[in-house]
């Protein structure tokens, strides 16, 4: 069998390792790949989709599977399945829920699925109106679009929000992602992520967890694309799950349904969960989160692609998920000066020490590396997951930080503190 899998992250690092346990996987094929994935397949630059269609067809590819948001956005699966070509993930139509939080917002008014107050905006001037108006601060404010993970502003006061609003609308930071804007109440509680695989019909909820999206101790600083991820989460009790799944999981499939939308693949819900444990839905993903999946995938103990051949071929009701019951923590390993300005092609030393085999306490995954001359360079603002089982999670923190110590390169940053919401739960 053949795989194709795109992408050049951590997550995807960690899905080409959970796919490659599989004994029929003969080829891996990653698009573009990293460092580290290039010893689990080969990698290669494909510029556009439809480069990634004749690709496919030409190395007879059994399986496309899909990393990040992008290419969902762009249609990807849409053009793959016109070619008659076997590939897992929603249909674009279907991936507005992630690439326009706008068209997720409205679907979530209409299917009432609880989220947060908000109000829409195409026209500047009448952002600044609405923003005179007399507003309970903070608020939160978010480009419509696809901004990698940093299109969400929480601001103060009316200064601050006025400020975020012309950089969106005006100096067009991120392009046009901020034609359109969304100003919502801001929840207060903590955050949590429930992922769930669903075939059209049938759904199937994996293991939760928590990340930590603030770059610095005690979750201060500007927001990143996350420095550290662990599972299960504490704060999802059995009772918030039964809630999330009949007051969202639930009307979230009727809204699928009653839309029409072609979608088989990952389901991601960023929640909130208040501190009266309400649950509300900050966000849809239309794929695995990222640094979710290097701390859910290695619980798991079902096959990888045979879940995904599930998702295509909509049998998700015959499978029957199995967890590992050990805690799992990841620390993000970054170029000091990310999520801003960082430098590149720094070697990395201490990799040897972890093969990442199947069963292994200690998992590295890289994300921003790229090989060398047979050396692993940094190229990205993060660089490696450092994941690490333990009975309990503050022994699987212990873990991943006794193996952190054990890595270097010039300029390396991370956070010192990843889990410690959760310890305090597990006392």
């Amino acid at each position: 069998m053949k795989v194709m899998l795109i992408g050049s992250g951590g997550r995807e690092h960690c899905i080409a390792w959970k796919v490659m346990q599989n004994p029929e996987v003969k080829e891996l094929y990653c698009v573009p790949g990293n460092g580290g994935m290039s010893s689990l397949g080969i990698c290669y630059t494909l510029n556009t989709l439809q480069d990634m269609v004749q690709f496919a067809k030409e190395k007879e590819i059994s399986l496309t599977l899909i990393g990040p948001e992008a290419p969902l956005a762009k249609g990807v699966v849409d053009l793959f399945k016109t070619e008659g070509l076997a590939i897992v993930g929603p249909n674009q139509n279907a991936a507005r829920l992630e690439s326009s939080k706008v068209y997720a917002k409205e679907f979530m008014k209409k299917y009432k699925i609880p989220t947060a107050q908000f109000e829409v905006f195409n026209r500047f001037d009448s952002v600044i109106s609405y923003l005179k108006s007399g507003l309970n601060f903070p608020l939160v404010i978010k480009a419509d679009g696809l901004a990698a993970g940093k299109g969400v502003f929480i601001v103060e006061d009316e200064e601050e929000a006025r400020d975020v609003v012309v950089d969106l609308m005006v100096g067009k930071i991120f392009g046009d992602a901020g034609n359109q804007i969304i100003i919502e109440e801001c929840l207060e509680g903590e955050e949590a992520t429930i992922m769930f695989l669903f075939d059209g019909k049938s759904y199937c909820v994996l293991p939760s967890s928590q990340d930590h999206k603030r770059i610095g101790d005690s979750d201060v600083g500007p927001n990143t694309g996350g420095m550290g991820a662990y599972s299960p989460a504490p704060l999802i009790t059995d009772q918030i799950l039964k809630k999330i799944e009949i007051s969202i999981i639930h009307p979230f499939i009727e809204g699928i349904q009653q839309e029409k939308l072609d979608y088989r693949g990952v389901v991601y819900l960023g929640l909130m969960i208040t501190h009266h444990s309400e649950v509300h839905v900050l966000e849809f993903n239309v794929r695995l989160g990222d640094p979710e999946t290097q701390v859910v995938l290695p619980r798991l103990k079902n096959d990888w692609l045979d879940l995904n051949m599930a998702l295509y071929r909509s049998s998700l009701s015959e499978v029957k998920l199995e967890v590992d019951t050990q805690n799992l923590l990841g620390v993000v390993l970054t170029s000091r000066g990310y999520p801003g300005n960082y430098e590149i092609g720094k070697k990395i030393n201490g990799l040897e020490d972890f093969p990442n085999e199947p069963q292994g306490k200690v998992l590295v995954f890289h994300a921003g590396t790229q090989r060398r001359d047979n050396q692993i360079l940094t190229a990205g603002g993060r660089v490696l997951n450092v994941c690490a089982f333990g009975d309990t999670l503050k022994n699987a923190a212990y873990n991943a930080y006794l193996a952190v110590g054990k890595i270097g390169f010039e300029n390396i940053y991370y956070r010192k503190d990843i889990g410690y919401r959760a310890f305090r739960r597990e006392e």
